[in-house]
């Protein structure tokens, strides 16, 4: 009896002789069983009922009352169709729920199940994706009759129908297992048959939730991404031989730990796609045979066998297949598909496991894994690990920013470094290619110290000052270096130089000059940087002379000089043969290398006797290097004459003297001219070293006379020349002393010097003694002889000197601060003692104080350009505010009525009607009220001398802006008068009055003279006072809070700005309002309408309303935004450029 359940349709109607015309149909069966009652329900709510009638001989597995009232227990959706909440439904069509219901029927009927048997069905049910968003229209018209399309490349989802333990079940998996059990039986229809069946069918879900939710992928799920599930969400057609989960245990550990990572998405997509076939159709078992090739998505291929025993994949056991999916279909395998050499084991998978972690993760952020993903490169890499880094963290740039990248770039050294192949300093080419080297690799420095045993392996070693922590590993191309802190490549060279105070001096020279550029920026350079030392002996007027602003072009030929036009290694300069190099200044140096491994270096110019020593450093910049010298060089560019030397001196006195006495020559640095007097007295060829006494010095004398008495004058400056030879002073080395090489003179103890007077004079010579107290000077240097002048004219004291590089290259200027009078003793005292004493003396010069009023201008020029900007965005939005305010009742609807009757009667332009008023006032009342502002919180602080807060609190803010208000309002109520005035003419019917500003402003004062001009100005305050204390306290409270704190009261922050003015105006047209439309009534209703401010509240509110008072509320929110925006970003725009300027 039980087979007669399943017997087909067409043999059943012909067994009982029934004719199909005279049975029910689907519909009519369904409707007479009413276990079928919420079927039907559902099936009208999807309007399925018209398509169940045009079937024809088709299977309907229907589920029951019992079934459905089960599963929307479950199911939201089918619970909302019950319920009738159209509303909760997702789409007007029911096309969800529709789709299951289709999954429940089959275009024909099945054959008689066999014991034991399972059957592969076709639906209905042609899955698709879901339409997003939902359609709002319904199909043209039923039945809806499935259409062959979807993600199953046409074909329709499968179910599976098992014959079991004398039952029937549908919707079991591959084995006949599981599924929904026939519980009613079999009725047949004219068009079909019903199966009532427990519960209802699920329809199945895409790959993704198939793989999330099978027990034997559990570690498949573990390592799916994101990325990887909406590949197996969208993909149509595809078909997955997924290894269950023993099989990855045949994976290389390592590579299990990398695949769980979060850095291994090429890897897992990888593995997904040998897993992977999407063709044109599904691939089904059904499907299968001996011959079956399949390509995967990473290209490998696929053989199948089909024998008695199973099925196989590439030799691998088909376990379970056809797991169906509403894109695809699932088969789980034994292994896994991975070709031989497909995966290997990479540097990045072993850093992952050697705690390398955010390492990895910072390479991937700046697209750097191609440096660690592939085993065929051969790298030395330095990794700190993720201790080294947690700790480092905050000093590094942002994750994938291109500041990060480089430093990155920088642990990589191509080449594969044993410790036994790394030399001590030497320099390795990394990864990082900087601009600055014309795309050159930048290098690494190594370090290596031998321990106390002679093994390589107990060295210790450093790269670029970071140490290694713990033994290297070292794989097949590939060494890591676990380093103690991450590596920074090198910065500009003034940058790389301004951590060593030695080397201060000069870096200040640099930054005294517009160089500072330059050498930051100039490619492949060597800088090679004098320490402080070289400036002491370079003489006190040699450095006031370079460093005087009348100097700047010797400087930077100076500064030039010390930048050789190419990198160049200590390595470059201590061994290899070159002997020249070309400098940026144009000249070149000369490099001396010692028997002694010293090197030394001499300047195109300068002291012919100078040399400077090298110090190689190897202190890589981004543009090559820096290395350190002994001595400032002078290129031959630089010409240092007695004339610069003496104004460097402050001895204008002094040089005018010279120049009267007929020795302007020696100032110059050349022989005396052919019409001299001193030509032919074997002065041509001399230098000369000039005493030279500061302007101070002449204070006591008369110079008038001393100018007059040409006789007088010669012998005063004959005493204060000295002729002067070439020096010959040498260390026991052979070397010129640099100590002494830049004197004028050796300046020794008791050293006499002949002078131009000494041929003429017993007392011409002078002597230099050394002080014991050199607390103001070293020297002092006095007449050689004489005596009784109680020191008052025959000595003076050294306070510096500079050596002159013109004539033979020797002389120059020492400056004293006494004038030294030729000598003419007494006969009395002739015999007596020789007289030495010396003093000193301190100056000091004022400091600079910024111009309050300076100040003061700007604030007022900013205000007005502001002004400016807010009447040009805003004067639209004001009008439409004012008409808006001013307007009988009923005249307008709103805002937008307003503009569009104001572009009807007047076009655009009419927008902009009354805006002369306000551009003419707008500088006078914008420039006032922020040059109020800035002077009112001047006053604050005046008057809260004991604060203990630099920066004013809100509240004071705030009262700033309140008194900014007070002088303001006597230009703002007469501009805002004529201002409305003009802006409601025009308004309604009234034709147009007044022509301009001045007819406006005559028409008023014939009608009430200054006080009707001045109307208002009550109202202004009460609108302005409060209005402007919220937008000043506003603007700093909002541009406060959105200014990172690292930026610098310079920094024009745009964004900042913008949206705190927009926020200002917010804030104080919030507050504004009601006041302001009391102005507006008052300023623009004729002469007695209003007797003040009061009676136009009580006469506004009385006749429109509380309401009244907040007429064009809209507009002015509307306007308060972009108008205030604008106006603030033109004050601190122009602000800037004023600070810039002036």
């Amino acid at each position: 009896m039980w087979l007669w359940r399943y017997i087909p349709l067409s043999l059943l109607v012909a067994i009982c002789g029934v004719s199909s015309s005279q049975l029910p149909t689907l519909v009519e069966v369904l409707n007479r069983d009413d276990d079928y009652s919420l079927l039907l329900s559902l099936l009208q709510r999807t309007r399925l009922i018209p398509t169940l009638n045009k079937l024809n001989g088709s299977t309907f597995f229907a589920p029951t009352n019992d079934a459905i009232k089960r599963r929307s227990g479950k199911d939201s959706l089918l619970q909302r169709a019950l319920e009738g909440d159209d509303l909760g439904v997702p789409d007007n069509v029911q096309e969800e729920l529709r789709q299951q219901l289709f999954y429940h029927l089959l275009n024909y009927t099945i054959p008689v199940p066999v014991e034991q048997t399972t059957q592969t069905l076709k639906t209905l049910h042609f899955p698709k994706r879901s339409i997003s968003p939902p359609t709002h229209k319904p199909p043209p018209s039923p039945p809806w009759l499935p259409i062959p399309e979807g993600t199953l490349g046409g074909e329709p989802q499968r179910l599976r129908l098992t014959s079991r333990d004398k039952s029937l079940w549908v919707g079991t998996d591959a084995f006949g297992q599981g599924g929904v059990e026939v519980v009613k039986e079999r009725t047949v229809a004219s068009n079909g048959v019903v199966y009532g069946i427990s519960d209802m069918l699920q329809v199945p879900p895409s790959l993704a939730n198939i793989v999330g939710n099978e027990t034997s992928l559990s570690y498949l799920r573990t390592i799916l991404t994101p990325d990887l599930e909406d590949f197996l969400n969208d993909t149509s057609c595809l078909s997955l031989f997924m290894p269950v989960d023993a099989a990855w245990e045949s994976i290389d550990p390592l590579e299990r730990l990398y695949l769980e990572s979060a850095f291994a998405e090429d890897d897992r997509r990888r593995i997904l796609d040998m897993h992977s076939v999407v063709e044109e159709g599904v691939k089904w078992s059904e499907s299968f045979s001996s011959s079956t090739k399949m390509t995967t998505e990473y290209g490998s291929v696929l053989d199948v066998e089909v024998s008695s025993k199973g099925t196989t994949i590439n030799g691998t056991k088909v376990v379970q297949p056809d797991v169906y999916a509403s894109n695809g279909v699932l088969h789980l395998v034994s292994t896994l598909l991975i070709p031989p050499g497909a995966l290997q084991l990479t540097p990045e998978k072993y850093l992952l496991t050697l705690n390398c972690t955010s390492f990895v993760s910072l390479l991937h952020s700046v697209n750097l894994t191609h440096l660690v993903n592939n085993s065929d490169h051969h790298y030395t890499i330095l990794a700190p690990k993720d201790d080294v880094l947690s700790f480092f963290n905050d000093g590094l740039p942002k994750a994938g920013s291109e500041e990060l990248k480089q430093i990155l770039q920088y642990h990589f050294i191509p080449g594969v470094w044993a410790p036994k192949k790394l030399d001590h300093e030497a320099l390795l080419e990394t990864e990082l290619r900087e601009p600055g080297l014309d795309n050159g690799r930048q290098v690494l420095q190594v370090e290596v110290h031998n321990g106390e045993k002679s093994a390589a392996d107990s060295k210790h070693i450093s790269f670029g000052g970071a140490g290694i922590i713990g033994e290297h590993v070292d794989l097949n191309n590939t060494i890591i270096y676990f380093i103690s802190r991450p590596l920074e490549p090198p910065v500009d060279p003034l940058q790389t130089a301004l951590p060593s105070l030695d080397l201060s001096s000069f870096l200040a020279a640099v930054f005294s000059t517009s160089l500072a550029d330059v050498i930051k920026k100039t490619p492949r350079t060597t800088f090679l940087i004098p320490r402080n030392s070289a400036f002491k002996r370079l003489g006190r007027l040699v450095s006031d002379h370079l460093l005087a602003a009348s100097s700047k072009a010797d400087l930077e030929n100076v500064i030039l000089h010390h930048v050789i036009d190419s990198v160049r290694y200590s390595k470059s300069l201590v061994n290899e043969s070159q002997h020249t190099f070309a400098t940026l200044e144009g000249s070149d140096l000369q490099l001396e290398r010692a028997d002694n491994g010293s090197v030394f270096i001499r300047a195109s110019g300068g002291w012919t006797d100078t040399q400077s020593a090298l110090y190689p450093q190897n202190l890589l910049t981004e543009t090559g290097v820096i290395h350190e010298v002994s001595d400032l060089m002078i290129p031959r560019t630089v010409e240092l004459n007695v004339g610069k030397l003496m104004k460097a001196a402050k001895a204008t006195t002094m040089a005018s003297m010279i120049t009267k006495a007929g020795f302007d020559w020696v100032l110059n640095g050349t022989a005396p001219p052919e019409d001299s007097e001193w030509t032919g007295r074997g002065l041509d060829g001399a230098s000369w070293t000039v005493l030279c006494p500061t302007d101070d010095a002449f204070k006591e004398f008369n110079l008038t006379e001393l100018l007059q008495d040409q006789e007088a004058l010669r012998s005063v400056i004959s005493q204060h020349l000295i002729p002067t030879p070439p020096l010959s002073i040498s260390s026991g080395s052979g070397t010129v002393d640099p100590n002494n090489n830049n004197r004028p003179l050796p300046l020794y103890d008791l050293g006499t010097y002949s002078t131009l007077l000494s041929p003429s004079s017993a007392y011409g010579d002078i002597v230099f003694r050394t002080l014991e107290d050199k607390t103001g000077s070293e020297y002092m240097v006095g007449i050689k002889g004489a005596r009784g002048t109680d020191g008052k004219a025959d000595w003076a004291r050294v306070l510096g000197w500079g050596r002159t590089t013109t004539g033979s290259g020797t002389g120059g200027v020492i400056q004293v601060d006494q004038l030294l009078m030729p000598y003419h003793p007494k006969w009395w005292i002739e015999y007596g003692p020789p007289s030495f004493v010396g003093a000193v003396g301190v100056a000091q010069s004022p400091k600079d104080n910024k111009s309050l009023a300076g100040e003061n201008v700007k604030s007022f020029i900013a205000g007005g350009f502001g002004g400016v900007c807010a009447v040009l965005v805003g004067h639209p939005f004001d009008l439409t505010k004012t008409r808006l305010q001013t307007a009988a009742a009923g005249q307008y609807t709103g805002a937008i009525d307003v503009v569009r009757k104001t572009l009807a009667r007047d076009g655009v332009t009419g927008l902009y009607r009354g805006i002369v008023p306000p551009l003419l006032g707008v500088t006078p009342i914008f420039a006032m009220s922020f040059w109020a502002y800035d002077a009112s919180k001047s006053l604050i602080y005046a008057f809260t001398p004991n604060r203990t807060s630099g920066t004013l609190s809100t509240l004071e803010l705030a009262t700033a802006g309140f008194l900014s208000a007070v002088p303001t309002t006597l230009v703002t109520a007469p501009v805002e008068r004529a201002k409305v005035v003009l802006q409601v003419q025009g308004q309604g019917t009234s034709s147009t009055q007044y022509k301009g500003v001045v007819d406006v402003m005559r028409h008023l004062y014939r009608e009430g003279g200054i006080r009707s001009i001045f109307r208002g100005t009550g109202a202004t305050l009460a609108r302005d006072g409060p209005g402007s204390a919220a937008y000043f306290a506003a603007y700093e409270v909002t541009k406060k809070s959105l200014i990172p704190r690292e930026s610098t009261s310079g920094d024009l922050n745009l964004g900042a700005i913008i949206f705190a003015g927009g926020t200002a105006g917010v804030a104080m047209w919030s507050l504004a309002i009601p006041p302001d439309v009391l102005k507006s009534r008052l300023q623009s209703a004729p002469t007695g309408t209003y007797s003040g401010l009061f009676d136009c509240f009580r006469k506004t509110v009385a006749q429109d309303g509380i309401t009244a008072l907040w007429k064009g509320f809209g507009p002015a929110m509307a306007r308060a935004f972009p108008a205030n925006a604008a106006t603030f970003l033109g004050v601190e725009a122009s602000r800037k450029l004023l600070d810039s300027l002036f």
